[in-house]
């Protein structure tokens, strides 16, 4: 169990109290704590899957889409790890129907062709479930972490969350270390066996320092 010490290398708490506590919080989903020794200073720094990371994405872009032989254009609404919206579909897209569409994904220079099912309609909008190669599947998953990262939704979703956690954790373990820095990642990383892989954690950046 990973533990706290003091200056004089006391033990003062248990990580694990700290992620337990944490992981009761409803806007968490996954957590990590960890006590990071950097080159000018020392901090606790709680990792954090947050329920409230959406889980479609907005991406508007062009797309090729292939239905029962017939060739339209059409325009994607949002992305998530799944598959996409599109809009202002035909009246011939079917719940069940299978389609391709051919687009850019958002981390990638080229586009590809990509298979799936629509599984909803609804005014003039489909959904499309992809059926994916585990690389394909790579390449998405990639490009929605991208779209996570570079539009700045999880600082965004930091600055909301930090101060509910905080106040939660305090509220709970009155008398611990509450984490100087909280960080949302879109997952924790894991070890071949499937535990987190504390050492693959992310060093923060320096300005998400919380005191």
């Amino acid at each position: 169990m990973s533990v706290l010490e003091n200056a004089n290398g006391e033990c003062c708490m248990e990580l694990g109290k700290i992620e337990t506590i944490l992981a009761q919080h409803p806007d968490v989903r996954e957590v990590a704590v960890i006590f990071r020794e950097e080159a000018c200073f020392e901090r606790l720094v709680a990792y954090i899957v947050s329920e409230l990371i959406p889980e479609r994405l907005p991406y508007h872009r062009t797309c090729l889409v292939e239905l029962e032989q017939n060739t339209m254009t059409l325009y994607t609404e949002d992305i998530s790890y799944n598959g996409f919206c599109l809009m202002d579909v035909p009246s011939s897209f079917k719940k069940g129907k299978s389609v391709r569409l051919r687009l850019l994904l958002p981390s990638e220079s080229e586009e590809r062709w990509l298979k799936g099912t629509i599984v909803w309609c609804q005014e003039q909008k489909a959904g499309i479930l992809l059926s994916l190669t585990p690389f394909e599947q790579l390449l998405v998953h990639r490009s929605v972490d991208y779209i996570l990262e570079t539009q700045g939704f999880l600082k965004v979703l930091q600055r909301i969350i930090t101060g509910s956690l905080r106040k939660y954790l305090k509220l709970h373990l009155p008398d611990e270390p509450i984490p100087n820095t909280f960080v949302i990642l879109q997952s924790l990383p894991l070890t071949p066996d499937g535990q987190v892989n504390r050492q693959a954690l992310p060093t923060p950046e320096t300005n998400s320092w919380i005191g």
